[in-house]
Order: C-alpha cells, then sequence, then structure tokens
C-alpha cells in the first residue's frame, strides 16, 4: 500500500522565511497528495496580545501550501473578538478539539478535525491545545473559552473518527509529556507535536509515532505512513532565514 507523506512544522513563532516557504512549496511538488501541517504556534502575538497589522506568516503558511494548523496557545485568545481577529489571516482550518465555546460557536476557522481524501485512502487530523484555561477556575468566570483535558478529548474523539478514515493522526500542541500519552491511544496512529521546542522522533512498541520538528522555521518533520505500525519519519533542515 502506497504510503501517505505528511510534513510537518510547529513553533515558527513568525519565523517563516521566504526560502523556507520556497522549500516548503517544492517538496509538496515533488510529493503530490501530500499533507504539510503545523502543530501551532505560528503567530507571533503572544497568548494576550493581538497583532494590529495581522499575521503575515498565516500568509505565508497560505503561499506555502498548509493544509492546516493546530491551535498553539498564541493563537489562542480569551475572548471571541480577540481569537477572531488574531486568526482572520488563517486561510486554512486551525484545529483545536478540546476548546470548548461557552456560549455560541467559535471562530468559523476554528475546527476540531478535518478530513482528507488522498486517492482511495483518507486521513483524519485533530487538533489538541495545551489548556489555557480549565473549566471550573477563576479565569473560565470571564473568558469566552475553556479547554478540556486534551488526552481524554483524543479517547473521546479518536474512535469516531476512525470509523470515518482510514488513518487517524493528532496534530498536538500539548509538548512531548503529553503527546507520549497520546501516543497510547489505540485509535491514533501518529502525533505530529509542538509547544516543547525539541527535535525527536520517537516509536515505541504498540505505541503511535511521535514527531516533534523543534522551532523557528528551521526543520520539517517528513514521514511516511502506511499504518500505526508502519511508519517512518526524518527531520530535513529548511533553509537558514
Amino acid at each position: 500500500m502506497t504510503p501517505i507523506i505528511i510534513f510537518h512544522t510547529s513553533d515558527l513563532h513568525g519565523a517563516l522565511a521566504p526560502g523556507a516557504v520556497e522549500r516548503l512549496a517544492s517538496l509538496k511538488r515533488a510529493h503530490p497528495g501530500a499533507l504539510l501541517l503545523d502543530a501551532g504556534d505560528a503567530v507571533k502575538a503572544g497568548n494576550l496580545g493581538v497583532s494590529p497589522k495581522g499575521e503575515p506568516v498565516l500568509r505565508r503558511m497560505a503561499e506555502a501550501g498548509y493544509e492546516a494548523m493546530a491551535m498553539g496557545n498564541r493563537e489562542s485568545h480569551p475572548l471571541r473578538a480577540g481569537l477572531t481577529r488574531k486568526l482572520k489571516d488563517a486561510t486554512f482550518p486551525v484545529l483545536c478539539a478540546n476548546l470548548v465555546a461557552k456560549r455560541g460557536e467559535p471562530p468559523v476557522v476554528v475546527k476540531p478535525s478535518v478530513i482528507f481524501d488522498r486517492g482511495a485512502r483518507r486521513v483524519a487530523v485533530f487538533g489538541l491545545t495545551v489548556p489555557m484555561t480549565r473549566p471550573g477556575s477563576g479565569w473560565a468566570r470571564v473568558t469566552s473559552f475553556v479547554f478540556d483535558d486534551p488526552v481524554e478529548t483524543a479517547a473521546r474523539l479518536a474512535p469516531e473518527l476512525r470509523q470515518k478514515a482510514d488513518l487517524v493522526v493528532c496534530l498536538s500542541h500539548c509538548g512531548q509529556n503529553v503527546d507520549v500519552l497520546l501516543a497510547e491511544v489505540r485509535e491514533i496512529d501518529l502525533v505530529l507535536g509542538g509547544h516543547s521546542h525539541k527535535l525527536f522522533v520517537e516509536h515505541r512498541p504498540g505505541k503511535a509515532m511521535v514527531v516533534a520538528p523543534g522551532g523557528y522555521g528551521r526543520y520539517v518533520s517528513r514521514t511516511e505512513i502506511v499504518s500505526r505500525e508502519q511508519v517512518t519519519s526524518e527531520l530535513i533542515a529548511l533553509e537558514e532565514r
């Protein structure tokens, strides 16, 4: 069976140089049908900040061909208006399955998951974010959103996605310690992580592979996956800024 190829970055913090954009675009052109994803913290603004000029990195990501990203803590905002404004330059889904709106719905660009058709196979990708405001906390009284536990969310959502897709990929901005717990969820085939700013590829017996490409656009991961057990990954250096 032909493997699905997935390229993935994380923690760009606004640092995606023109050379890196072209490099990512060329990698996609060289591998028709490959997915290009990001595991969050792409924007430059801080957790509570909103850039008045928007986020150019989101526009550069669209130019490179990104198809989805996880919401990082930098993409989050405690208020609905702030979140909407912060993500206005995103033309691809921003995934966060553990985000819960206290009233109404999140901005339309924010989705729990997305399913990609790749020939005869379907790939479900869902996003998770490190909880910024937990239900029942003091902050929850004044925020528009709360965040459920990411591992509990994955354990609930992954079996549902398994019914709809051949592969289930978790795009996590929760950090290495949580990612290794996510890899234990039986229905998850691959964990593409961020938040820890570390470079690693880990595949323990009986668990999903966990991949992290570091930060600031220095590396992109290239993962080829047929199944949870049949998967390989490497880290590719992008052009220096």
